[in-house]
């Protein structure tokens, strides 16, 4: 039996399964905390059950206060946040038994990049795919870099001891932990660990992928003294049980991570099959037969909203003769909007049908907010005529209402502008919603050619489909006020073609 010694006792450890040993995973010992001493808060990346064998104590759970005595139990999922203090005169005397959770991101669920085969650019497609299904589920601290060395993504979750001394968070570059020069070179698996100049332990893996290292994932920032005489106050120090428990998890999150890379490279590679086939004359056929579908489709389309704008105008008519001014104005924005989006047939528009495509879309926003959203213009009118794509310019502005504001309770205020940049126009939508820190900022950046198949990056593949690559879309943060996406795309005068 061994004895692992720390600050608040020791634990007597009758099982630790070996890391390298696949088919063993539980560990088992009997924690025993001396009284008086204090278990600091701490988050186990296993889940636990605890059985009392002596003393009392009270334990935080998660932020509930409880007091276990002898005989009683408790079960701890993965991610809890733990506390213990001995109250008793005794020392309390616990079984421990820890086992390991693993997490299974469904990839079918995840959009694939039609970029070519660039390695930085998977590793950021793999973390944003990942990120609200896995990543975020973690309540422990961890930071996942590129192969050059910058953060991708950031957990908030570092101890208080950390951001006090030097703010991982808000300060990177000032963290020992956070420097660029520990990223690892080889292509080596196994673990690195490093202890800071503040006495935490930090553990690091790479992330490998085609035999080359696109990045790491680093994280624990636990306190391991091995002895009850070294300790840092108010800091838990760490079991050994959990120490293994974070290194399994981090190894975990980067295979997630390089899975997902090999996953999308092979998706890729199915598609351009795929791509292939299409060129056939079976194919030819095929989207014959489907042209025909999609015309008897369309036409049946046109027959229901032929039935809906009569139904529209009777509304209208109705409002009108009753007095209900605002009621009618926003029937005449909705059927003007339901107007426009039939018009199926146009891939591009003069850039003034799409300015009052948004105008009506905002008198609806009106409708709800009132005087707290404010919407100002600033259009070059020798732009007004230029071709641009049908309806790219209204989901960029539902963005900012979706994102944006969503957390915003002052006055919303959206700005378009259309100015000339040379043989280019460059339209920019800014909103006063959530600013986006650098990290957000630059996975967001990022993520926009991922074709995750929603949000702005349907905008981005529809801006590609019409220009190829003579355009740019981009997110930036303007002051601490506002967010502005642009899009400059080059000018050309739109000329109506002949139903």
């Amino acid at each position: 039996m061994r004895i692992q010694k720390t600050e608040w006792g020791y634990i007597e450890w009758m099982y630790i399964h070996e890391e390298s040993n696949a088919t063993q995973s539980m560990n088992v010992g009997i924690t025993v905390i001396l009284p008086g001493k204090h278990q600091y808060p701490h988050i186990h990346a296993e889940e636990q059950m605890l059985y009392i064998l002596d003393g009392e104590g009270i334990y935080t759970i998660n932020g509930n206060t409880m007091t276990l005595r002898k005989g009683m139990y408790i079960y701890m999922e993965a991610g809890t946040s733990h506390e213990t203090v001995n109250t008793g005169t005794v020392p309390l005397k616990e079984l421990l038994v820890s086992n390991p959770v693993y997490y299974e991101p469904h990839f079918a669920d995840c959009k694939p990049s039609d970029e070519s085969t660039i390695i930085p650019d998977s590793l950021y497609t793999a973390v944003e795919a990942i990120r609200t299904q896995l990543l975020e589920t973690f309540h422990m601290p961890f930071t996942i870099y590129d192969d050059q060395g910058t953060i991708i993504l950031q957990s908030r979750s570092f101890p208080d001891f950390c951001l006090t001394k030097c703010n991982p968070v808000h300060k990177p570059k000032e963290c020992a932990c956070m420097l660029e020069q520990s990223l690892p070179g080889t292509l080596s698996p196994n673990c690195d660990q490093f202890v800071c100049p503040h006495g935490m332990t930090v553990y690091q893996f790479p992330l490998l992928f085609q035999n080359k290292c696109i990045g790491s994932i680093r994280g624990g920032h636990i306190l391991l003294s091995y002895s009850e005489t070294t300790c840092i106050k108010g800091l838990y120090d760490t079991t050994q049980s959990t120490a293994i428990g974070i290194r399994r998890l981090l190894k975990q999150i980067g295979k997630t991570i390089t899975s997902f890379c090999e996953f999308d490279s092979a998706r890729r590679e199915l598609q351009e099959k795929k791509n292939a086939i299409k060129q056939t004359v079976y194919h030819q056929e095929q989207l014959a037969e489907n042209l025909r579908v999609a015309q008897d489709t369309v036409t049946n389309l046109k027959i229901n909203h032929h039935f809906l704008f009569n139904t529209l105008n009777s509304m209208a008519n109705i409002a009108l003769k009753s007095g209900s001014d605002e009621l009618y104005n926003a029937i005449i924005d909705l059927s003007k909007m339901f107007r426009y989006t039939m018009k199926s047939e146009l891939r591009f528009v003069a850039l003034d049908a799409e300015l009052s495509y948004l105008e009506n879309y905002l008198n609806l926003q009106r409708l709800r907010y009132g005087q707290a959203l404010v919407v100002e213009y600033e259009i070059n009118e020798a732009l007004r005529q230029i071709s641009v794509p049908f309806n790219f310019l209204q989901p960029i502005v539902e963005n900012a209402f979706t994102h944006g504001f969503r957390d915003c309770d002052l006055q919303k205020r959206i700005r378009i502008q259309v100015e000339g940049c040379g043989t280019h126009a460059r339209i920019s939508i800014y909103n006063n919603g959530a600013v986006l820190d650098k990290v957000t900022l630059n996975r967001v950046t990022k993520g926009l050619k991922g074709n995750s198949g929603h949000g702005l990056s349907l905008i981005y593949t529809k801006l590609q489909s019409a220009y190829g690559g003579d355009f740019d879309m981009n997110i930036r943060s303007v002051s601490k006020e506002e967010t502005c996406v642009w899009v400059t795309v080059p000018i050309k005068q739109y000329e109506e073609t002949a139903p």
